[in-house]
């Protein structure tokens, strides 16, 4: 006999409630980030800069220590859980923990004793004492990225979401209010920086520390079951599979992160070619507002990247328990999920990109954004598609796909970079192209693998045209109803009237997608009840 954690949802209520997570961790991040930068920033204080370099620090740290763990331990827990292997799950759980907390350890180490060069390399000397404050949170990262991947492989979303949460408020709580403390004291910048950051690191503990909790509440409620087979591969074994798993995801998050890094290298350097002729100050002034597009188009993804976890798991199990119609009903459902979330989106950036922008821009920055938004609207499905054809590929146990689909992907965002920003005619512009294309050639090759090792993919008009018959007929009426009330209020560009505009609208196209999409049939009634309380929205949406 055995203990095996009960409690679990289905692939679609583990992603509702990572969404919502997801969604609660943005607003706790904008009220974060924006009253801090306000704070500690600002053109007589670098305490802003020296935090957000001691940051990327960490981050860095992180991809190259834990990132891949979660999904690689979800997948192998998944498949030993669908098997009936239990003996083997906590096997590979304490193989986890045995590998990537020391390294975790290790990196803190290396960032705690290491402060001063680090801050060397960024040439930013006074950042040594924010990289010490924030260096500890590598090792709870890792502690939580095993727990994380242990429920995700059980199924069970809700510990993840609780931690992400519990990790924005301690930064949030701890890390504004030291700042606040140590400004009113009138301390010194580097000291400023460190305790700001010092927020990141205890909501780190604390979340570890409920996991730690929440494991020895899973381990004193759990019922005993009947174990279905008494197999556990020796730990040497387990140990490589899941590096070998691991290390090619972890490779793979780097990868999405190069179409950044290629937007840094090239964007000011070829603004300021012979052929453009841009001055510096200018190349940086088109950078800075093409950044802030890339943040409004960042946000769908945070739902997606929510079903993305969810779907891994899912797949992974089905698989292994020989349960192919789960696998295909699976990945249809998260397809059309996919474009049902990203298409409107797509589509609101395209048409009230520039009036999206004056919500929280100037109008000189909406003129030169929006048409960078507009462009990139065309790529929002496409990243999209990208995150969730990933999970699936690694669910498949081919993990080398991704890869090979995001190096062709990133050659060609490098490629588009350089010729069209150097090109007069477009300018800026081309690099919401060049982004556009690399997904969409990543996401298309993924399908292509998918389609190959699953001998076909969801019908084409379920998954994709009804979706996209429901946003074109939701982007005609925001489009007569964001233009008529501009002529009926007369709103100048920017004003008040001008942005209730805007939210009206958005409002308005909301309730006409969602009319149409029922109208079209895109929701079905089975995939409503897959959500909580199912039942009863399906009943008040009359789904039949």
């Amino acid at each position: 006999m055995s203990r095996l954690q009960r409690k679990k949802q289905n692939f679609i209520q583990g992603a509702v409630i990572l969404m919502a997570a997801s969604l609660v961790v943005k607003v706790i991040g904008a009220f974060f980030q924006i009253p801090l930068q306000n704070l500690i920033g600002g053109e007589d204080s670098p305490a802003f800069g020296l935090f957000s370099a001691a940051y990327r620090i960490y981050t860095a740290m992180l991809v190259v220590s834990t990132v891949g763990l979660p999904a690689a331990l979800s997948k192998m827990v998944a498949e030993a859980t669908a098997c009936g292997r239990e003996r083997e799950v906590h096997r590979i759980v304490r193989v986890a923990a045995g590998i990537f907390v020391p390294v975790g350890l290790l990196a803190t180490a290396v960032l705690l004793f290491g402060a001063d060069t680090f801050a060397g390399w960024i040439k930013n000397p006074d950042a040594r004492l924010a990289v010490m404050a924030i260096a500890p949170s590598v090792a709870m990262v890792a502690i939580l990225s095993v727990f994380r991947g242990y429920y995700q492989g059980r199924s069970n979303m809700a510990p993840t979401a609780v931690s992400q949460v519990i990790e924005a408020a301690g930064k949030l709580a701890v890390g504004l209010g030291l700042a606040f403390y140590a400004k009113q004291q009138g301390m010194d910048d580097p000291v400023v920086a460190a305790l700001a950051v010092l927020g990141v690191t205890v909501g780190e503990v604390v979340a570890a520390g409920y996991m730690l909790a929440q494991a020895a509440v899973t381990r004193r409620r759990a019922e005993p079951v009947r174990l279905l087979s008494d197999a556990v591969r020796p730990t040497r074994e387990l140990a490589k599979t899941l590096l070998s798993l691991s290390i090619p995801i972890t490779i793979s998050s780097a990868v999405m992160s190069v179409t950044d890094l290629i937007d840094v290298a090239l964007i000011a350097a070829r603004l300021q070619s012979p052929a453009v002729g841009m001055t510096a100050e200018a190349a940086t002034t088109a950078y800075g507002i093409y950044t802030g597009t890339v943040n409004f188009f960042n946000l769908p993804q945070t739902l997606i990247t929510a079903l993305a976890v969810s779907v891994l798991p899912t797949i992974a199990s089905a698989r292994a328990s020989q349960n192919f119609t789960k696998v295909s009903k699976t990945l249809s459902t998260a397809l059309r999920l996919t474009m049902i979330i990203t298409l409107p989106a797509g589509a609101g950036f395209l048409l009230l990109s520039g009036p999206i922008l004056r919500i929280f821009y100037s109008v000189g920055v909406s003129v030169q954004g929006g048409p960078l938004m507009a462009v990139l609207g065309f790529a929002v499905p496409a990243v999209a598609l990208v995150a969730v054809t990933n999970a699936t590929l690694q669910a498949f146990g081919r993990i080398d796909l991704p890869l090979v689909s995001m190096f062709l992907g990133g050659v060609v965002k490098m490629l588009g970079d350089y010729y069209l920003i150097g090109n007069p005619a477009f300018g800026i512009l081309g690099a919401s192209i060049s982004t556009a294309v690399c997904y969409w050639l990543i996401a298309v090759l993924n399908l292509f693998h998918i389609g190959r090792l699953s001998h076909a993919l969801p019908p084409l008009g379920k998954t994709a045209g009804r979706p996209l018959a429901a946003t074109v007929g939701m982007g005609a009426a925001t489009y007569l109803v964001h233009t008529a009330l501009l002529r009926l209020t007369g709103a100048a560009p920017g004003a008040l009237p001008d942005k209730l505009v805007t939210l009206i609208a958005i409002a308005a196209a909301g309730a006409v997608y969602l009319a149409l999409l029922l109208a079209l049939r895109a929701v079905e009634r089975e995939d409503v009840l897959l959500l909580p309380k199912g039942e009863k929205i399906a009943d008040i949406l009359h789904l039949k």
